[in-house]
């Protein structure tokens, strides 16, 4: 019986080692020396940090052996600690063979030694990954795939608003490059109304108390910028519905009973959210309402103020009414 409980001890305290022993880092040598940057690469002409641009292809188009290079550059700096760093990029791009020929296993090492994360995010990459050598899971393999902490699901919600704002933007230049400078002007004003807005409705109407708040207003942002798009889009062939007066009349009541009920709460909870915030959000929508009634006169005059007005208000009240769920 002795002999037996002591086999078992020793089995557990040799398990709790083996657990407890630190990943080794993988080194450069451990690479193999074809994918390594050749001599005349020039880490000088490339900004730290931008790897995963290449990665991406964010505001640049995807290079694989660029973004490599560069990777292999950052994983010597000691100095360059950031969460899509190096080592991050490397780790993808041998998982998922671009660029370079499929390494998993190397790709699993760096995920233990050189990336790390929380205990729970190392141990399911591990697993992601074990999956697909083993041939369980196909697909691209993303450090974004196995979130467990508040803290990487905001970089990634970061990481993931940085892609679409790329998209966005190419799609916004070739709708504005065909237009008038009259109505770029008109634009360039109604755009500065909306970043101001949204910039507060993000920050000022999200409930900020969990530790996803950052991804939270990176995904509202994200939201609000869409939309807008959206509405640019229509603009480009002034393809919006025309709204009555009786219409904006309804829609601005509403509105304004909307509002009235949040701001009369005796005991108003929405996390962090505070019923002066929103104050100071709606003044800021009014602005950005205003700027879509200047900007809609200039591009699409045949669309009367009241369809402008009514469209952006049943927008926001939209938005207010969730302020309204569960208050009594």
């Amino acid at each position: 019986m002795k002999v037996k409980t002591l086999i078992v001890l020793f089995l557990l305290i040799s398990a709790l080692i083996d657990a407890q022993e630190p990943c080794r880092m993988v080194k450069i040598s451990d690479f193999p020396k074809q994918d390594l940057p050749p001599k005349g690469f020039k880490r000088n002409s490339y900004k730290v940090k931008e790897s995963y641009k290449y990665y991406y292809g964010i505001d640049v188009h995807v290079d694989y052996k660029l973004a490599r290079y560069m990777a292999f550059r950052e994983m010597k700096d000691t100095t360059v600690d950031y969460e899509f760093n190096g080592p991050v990029i490397l780790l993808m791009l041998y998982a998922n063979g671009f660029g370079v020929k499929q390494d998993i296993q190397l790709s699993m090492r760096l995920a233990c030694g050189n990336v790390g994360g929380s205990i729970a995010e190392v141990k399911y990459r591990q697993q992601h990954l074990q999956d697909m050598l083993d041939g369980k899971v196909g697909g691209v393999f993303d450090i974004c795939d196995d979130i467990t902490s508040g803290l990487m699901d905001g970089l990634c919600a970061e990481l993931n608003y940085e892609k679409a704002a790329f998209k966005r933007d190419l799609k916004m230049d070739s709708i504005l490059k065909n237009w008038p400078v009259k109505d770029t002007v008109a634009y360039s004003k109604l755009s500065a109304a909306a970043d101001n807005f949204f910039q507060l409705r993000s920050g000022d109407e999200v409930d900020e108390s969990g530790t996803s708040r950052v991804a939270m207003e990176m995904e509202e942002q994200d939201s609000l910028e869409k939309n807008f798009l959206d509405k640019i889009e229509k603009a480009d062939k002034c393809n919006f519905p025309n709204y009555s007066n009786d219409d904006f009349i309804k829609a601005d009541k509403e509105l304004n009973l909307v509002y009235r009920k949040i701001m009369n709460c005796k005991t108003f909870e929405w996390g962090t959210v505070t019923q002066e915030q929103i104050k100071s959000v709606e003044i800021k929508w009014i602005k950005y309402r205003d700027a879509w009634v200047d900007f809609g006169k200039i591009r699409c005059p045949e669309i009367t103020e009241d369809s402008w007005k009514t469209l952006l208000t049943r927008e926001r009240i939209s938005q207010l009414k969730e302020f309204l769920i569960g208050q009594k």
